[in-house]
C-alpha cells in the first residue's frame, strides 16, 4: 500500500506538471513521470519475485552464487567457510525474537511520548504557526524569473560583465523596438499624428526616458531634417523621394529601420526604438515589457514591441501563474487519491493541508534563501508535491490503522512503525544531493536549495507538525486496545470506552474478555486463549 500511494501521487504530481507552458519543465516531467510507473511496475512484479526466489534460496541454504547447497553457519567447519560458504541458521536452532530497530523504539518510548504532552504540544502549534507565518512573508517577496547571468558559472566573464551592468547602467535599460508591421503612407499627416502620440505615450510611462535625444525615431528626425532643410512634399512619392535621395545618405543608421516594397515606392514596414529605464530587478523588467506591448496593442496602427530579451522576461508572466496552476490542481488530484487509499475520508484533509503548508513553506523560505522562481525551482515544487504526499499520507495512514485507546497512543504507534523510515530517506536524501551546495553553477545549487528544503520541511510536517496535529484534531478511536506494552505497570488501571458504555478495571485486562450489554452495564470472563482482546 505505502509504494502504492507513493508511486500514484508521484506520478498524479510529474503528470500535472506535464501540462506547463515551459518545454523544459515538461519534458522533465512526462520523462520522470513515465519512469515512476515503470519503477512501481518492476517493485510488484519482478522484484517481489527476485526478492520470494532470494527467499527460498536462504530458507534452504543454498550458495548465493552458485545455489549449491552449503551447512548453515552453526555447523561450519572453519572461518573461511564461515565467510564465504556458510548459509542460513540450522533446522535445529530455535527462532529468534524479532526485535524492532533502536531508533523505532527511541520513537516508541521517547520521542513520541515526548511530543504528546500538553507543554510540547503547545509550543508545537506555536512553531508551526510561525513558521507558516515566516513563509508567507517569504512568499510575498518572491522573485520571479531565472537572470541571464545565473546561466553562467560564476567564475565566467559573463557574471561580472552583468554585475557591471546593473551596478553602472541599468538606469538605461534595453533599447525596445517598436515595429509598424504593415504598409503605412507615411507622408499623411494623420498617421504620422499617430505614430507620435504612440511615441510620447511610451516615452510618458514610468518604464522608459521621456528625453526626445535619447528615442531612436527616423520619423521624428527625417520630419525636423526636412525643416532645416527646406524640403517640402505634396504626396507619398515626394516623401519617399526625400527620405531616399537626401536623408539615408546622410544618416545612415536608420537606413537599417526602414524598409521599402520591391520598386522602392512605399514603405511596407519600419521601427523605431524607446529606451526602458531603471530595469534593475526582474519585476520591473516583466512590468516594462508588459506596458510597451500595452501601448502598441491599444493603437490603431498594426504594431508590436521587441527585444531579444523579451524571451526571458516571458517566464516572469508565465511562471508564477504555471505554478499555482500546477500546485493547485495536484492538490485536489492528492486529495482524491488519499480519499480512495486512506480509510478515513477526514485524513485526507490533513493530508491536503500538509500539501499546501509544505509548498507554501518550501516557496516561502527559498525566497529567503535567494532562491528564484524559475522554471528549475518550479520543477523542484512539482517534485515537492510528491514528496509532501509521501511524508503526510503515510504517517496520517499509520494513524488511522495503528490501536490505541486514544489520539496520543495512536500517533506513537504511528512514529513507532514510520518514523524512522521517514527519518531515513530525509537523511539518505539530503546526503544524496548535499554535494551540490558547492557547486559553481546556479542551476545545482537551486536544485539542492529546494531539495533540502522539500526534504527538511516535509520531514518536519512528517515527525512534528502532522502528529501532534492528528494528536488534537485527528479521527476518534475506534474502540482498539493498544499494542503498548503495559508491563511496566501491570496493575495499573485501564479505561476503555465502548459506544454508551464504559468499563475500568484495575485488574490486567490480558486476563479479561470484556462484554458490554445495550444498557452499558458490562460483564467479564476469563479468556485464556486471546489475552488482548476486548470485544463489544
Amino acid at each position: 500500500m505505502s509504494i502504492t500511494i507513493t508511486s500514484i501521487t508521484d506520478f498524479l504530481a510529474f503528470g500535472v506538471g506535464a501540462i506547463t507552458t515551459f518545454p523544459s519543465v515538461r519534458i522533465f516531467c512526462i520523462y520522470t513521470g513515465v519512469a515512476v510507473l515503470f519503477d512501481y511496475a518492476y517493485q510488484i512484479t519482478f522484484f517481489g519475485a527476485c526478492m520470494t526466489l532470494m527467499g527460498r534460496r536462504e530458507a534452504a541454504n543454498r550458495h548465493c552464487m552458485t545455489c549449491m547447497k552449503v551447512l548453515p553457519k552453526e555447523e561450519s567447519e572453519s572461518t573461511g567457510y564461515r565467510l564465504f560458504c556458510a548459509g542460513g541458521s540450522s533446522v535445529n536452532t530455535p527462532p529468534t525474537e524479532h526485535s524492532d530497530h533502536a531508533i523505532a523504539n527511541f520513537f516508541r518510548n521517547h520521542y513520541g511520548p515526548f511530543i504528546t504532552k500538553i507543554p510540547v504540544k503547545i509550543f508545537t502549534m506555536l512553531l508551526f504557526a510561525g513558521y507558516l507565518g515566516v513563509a508567507v512573508w517569504g512568499c510575498l517577496q518572491l522573485q520571479e524569473g531565472i537572470r541571464l547571468k545565473n546561466l553562467a558559472n560564476d567564475d565566467s566573464y559573463a557574471v561580472e560583465f552583468y554585475n557591471l551592468e546593473d551596478e553602472y547602467f541599468k538606469v538605461y535599460g534595453p533599447a525596445v523596438a517598436i515595429v509598424i508591421d504593415e504598409e503605412l503612407n507615411y507622408s499623411d499627416s494623420q498617421i504620422q499624428e499617430k505614430i507620435e502620440n504612440i511615441t510620447v505615450e511610451l516615452e510618458e510611462s514610468d518604464y522608459f526616458h521621456n528625453n526626445t535625444d535619447v528615442t531612436q525615431s527616423w520619423l521624428r528626425s527625417f520630419l525636423s531634417f526636412m525643416d532645416g532643410a527646406s524640403l517640402t512634399y505634396t504626396d507619398e512619392e515626394t516623401f519617399i523621394s526625400n527620405l531616399r535621395d537626401h536623408f539615408l545618405p546622410i544618416v545612415d543608421p536608420y537606413k537599417i529601420d526602414i524598409k521599402f516594397n520591391d520598386d522602392n515606392t512605399s514603405i511596407v514596414s519600419s521601427r523605431f526604438y524607446v529606451f526602458s529605464k531603471d530595469t534593475d530587478t526582474a519585476n520591473r523588467e516583466r512590468e516594462m515589457m508588459v506596458e510597451a506591448r500595452r501601448i502598441v496593442e491599444d493603437s490603431d496602427i498594426k504594431m508590436l514591441a521587441f527585444h531579444p530579451a523579451f524571451i526571458f522576461y516571458e517566464q516572469y508572466i508565465a511562471v508564477l501563474p504555471n505554478t499555482l496552476q500546477n500546485i493547485g490542481i495536484a492538490a485536489a488530484a492528492m486529495f482524491l487519491v488519499s480519499l480512495i487509499l486512506i480509510p478515513h475520508p477526514v485524513c485526507s484533509i490533513y493530508v491536503t493541508f500538509a500539501i499546501a503548508t509544505i509548498s507554501v513553506g518550501v516557496v516561502g523560505f527559498m525566497t529567503l534563501w535567494e532562491v528564484r522562481l524559475d522554471s528549475i525551482s518550479m520543477i523542484n515544487i512539482i517534485i515537492c508535491i510528491g514528496f509532501s504526499v509521501d511524508f503526510s499520507a503515510h504517517i496520517t495512514y499509520a494513524f488511522v490503522i495503528a490501536k490505541g485507546i486514544n489520539r496520543n497512543e495512536r500517533a506513537i504507534e504511528a512514529l513507532h512503525s514510520l518514523g524512522w523510515p521517514i527519518l531515513q530517506g530525509a537523511l539518505s536524501t539530503i546526503l544524496g544531493v548535499v554535494v551540490l551546495s558547492t557547486s559553481e553553477a546556479y542551476i545545482f545549487r537551486t536544485f539542492f536549495k529546494t531539495m533540502f528544503l522539500v526534504i527538511a520541511i516535509g520531514a518536519l510536517h512528517g515527525l512534528l507538525f502532522l502528529p501532534v496535529i492528528l494528536t488534537l484534531v485527528g479521527p476518534c478511536n475506534s474502540g482498539q486496545v493498544s499494542p503498548i506494552d503495559h508491563d511496566d505497570n501491570p496493575k495499573e488501571g485501564v479505561s476503555a470506552e465502548f459506544g454508551s458504555g464504559q468499563y475500568s478495571n484495575p485488574a490486567m485486562l490480558n486476563d479479561t474478555e470484556l462484554t458490554v450489554v445495550g444498557d452499558g452495564t458490562n460483564t467479564e470472563k476469563m479468556n485464556d486463549n486471546n489475552t488482548d482482546d476486548a470485544t463489544t
